[in-house]
């Protein structure tokens, strides 16, 4: 269950940095509302990619317990 809690934890981080800068964003004109939507958008890359991670990491624990 441990992993569970990893991937939870690296979920929370990409949450944090989405908060982040929509917080940025709504609080802002101009400038701060371009830098918090692009980090928004950072985030929501970060989750397709971690998606993936997490996919990939599944596959290697069914990989080790198959052997």
């Amino acid at each position: 269950m441990t992993w569970k809690r990893a991937a939870l934890r690296r979920l929370a981080v990409v949450g944090a940095i989405f908060v982040v800068g929509a917080v940025l964003a709504g609080l802002t004109h101009g400038t701060g509302l371009v830098i918090g939507a692009a980090i928004m958008g950072a985030a929501l890359i970060f989750a397709v990619a971690l998606a993936f991670y997490e996919v990939g990491l599944s596959e290697d624990r069914e990989r080790a317990r198959r052997r």
